[in-house]
């Protein structure tokens, strides 16, 4: 794992503290946080946000049913340590 990856898998953790943490985190959701932090992040760079994306989805836990954005945001620091 990359450190950009472990930084931006942070950076998905504190937008789900941010944003409704004790609502439900969804598998799709998942997929659109990695999107949109590698996004802000790389800007346009359209190749890299695409690099990006995958390995957090490569190293981000799959979402577990009725857990919370909270929880979630637990799970990925710890898959960043």
């Amino acid at each position: 794992m990359t450190d950009t990856c472990r930084a931006l898998l942070l950076r998905m953790a504190a937008y789900l503290d941010r944003a409704r943490p004790d609502g439900l985190m969804w598998a799709e959701g998942r997929r659109i946080v990695a999107g949109q932090v590698a996004a802000e992040h790389y800007g346009i760079r359209a190749d890299l946000v695409a690099d990006a994306e995958a390995e957090l989805l490569d190293h981000a836990p799959e979402v577990a049913a009725g857990i919370t954005r909270h929880e979630y945001a637990e799970q990925l620091r710890t898959a960043a340590a």
